[in-house]
């Protein structure tokens, strides 16, 4: 998100994060990073095949229904966090939420916090001394039918709003997430797909510093929201948002050359005083540039908070237009 009033420190469905059909699985995932290394590239795929989902809410199921409600039928996906507020939430919360979404049929993609709020840091972290946290996740996701989700592990770390933010030691950063990734694959049944995330935009640090490698990401994620502050004219601010450093152009490229399926685990409207406007060239814009990615893993709509398609009648309907 690009306007950064609020505080982000909440990991469950309270201020900004919150946060009967399967989308892709790790076998096709696989495949489509295989087209990606041939050089092959399809054409658009019908919106009715799309990895389209959103979030809106915490355990709010109902309101990824009305998501559903605007395009005329069935999203495949939907998120959740689990909350990170300490180590001991981290561990127990997936038994709370989880249950939510069991038997709903989504493809989930899980907010997985890297560090608490307090008294964790990226360089123990590096160490392997939290590796125990995680191996509880994976075996919990794996026990409870979750074993083929996508985690989207320490969001948004080119950004300071976070206690993972990678500014602060960018090889900590890398280490940490690999000492994670190799943990939570090593439970036996996991099938799991990790989602890099960044923010768009440069912030704290070039995104690109912090790149785990590509044996330990399956997927570029970023989050687009249209909010460009001091940019009024519609044009210029999605032009902004694909030519900036670090901005959608450089996600597409960046996941090609990476051979890597892209993401967008959130985007949205966004939130005043910068964004949040009825605007549905925004909508259709991004909808056009989700549909012509090549490797799409999913594409989360930010139903929440003030983002809500409910609030801009001409978005919602550019919405069921680009994707009914």
């Amino acid at each position: 998100m690009r306007n950064r009033a609020e505080p982000k420190s909440n990991f469950r469905g309270t201020n900004r994060h919150r946060r009967v059909r399967r989308g892709i699985g790790a076998t096709a995932a696989l495949l489509t990073m295989a087209a990606f290394a041939a050089g092959c590239s399809s054409g658009p795929p019908p919106s009715a095949s799309l990895p389209l989902g959103a979030y809106a809410g915490y355990e709010n199921v109902n309101g990824v229904a009305a998501v559903s409600k605007v395009i005329g039928r069935p999203v495949p996906q939907a998120m959740d966090f689990f909350d990170g507020r300490s180590w001991s939430l981290a561990v127990e919360s997936p038994a709370q939420i989880v249950p939510a979404w069991n038997g709903t049929g989504y493809r989930m993609t899980w907010g997985v916090a890297m560090l608490p709020d307090t008294g964790a840091s990226l360089a123990e972290g590096a160490t392997g001394d939290y590796d125990h946290y995680f191996a509880d996740i994976a075996r919990y996701l794996v026990a409870n039918h979750q074993g083929r989700s996508i985690i989207r592990l320490g969001w948004e770390f080119n950004g300071d709003w976070f206690p993972w933010s990678a500014a602060t030691c960018p090889s900590c950063f890398v280490s940490y997430w690999r000492h994670i990734v190799v943990t939570m694959r090593s439970v036996h049944g996991a099938d799991f797909l990790f989602t890099w995330n960044t923010s768009l935009g440069k912030f704290s640090l070039a995104p690109p510093s912090a790149y785990p490698g590509d044996a330990y990401v399956d997927i570029i994620g970023m989050d687009v929201y249209d909010n460009v502050p001091g940019v009024h004219r519609v044009s210029s601010r999605w032009r902004q948002l694909m030519d900036e450093p670090y901005g959608l152009r450089w996600l597409r490229s960046f996941a090609l050359a990476h051979h890597k399926l892209v993401s967008f685990p959130e985007w949205g409207l966004g939130f005043p005083p910068d964004g949040g406007t009825d605007n549905p060239y925004f909508i259709s814009h991004m909808a056009q540039f989700i549909k012509t990615q090549p490797g799409l893993a999913s594409a989360l709509y930010w139903n929440y908070g003030g983002s809500e398609l409910v609030r801009a009648p001409r978005s919602s309907a550019a919405f069921a237009r680009a994707f009914g």
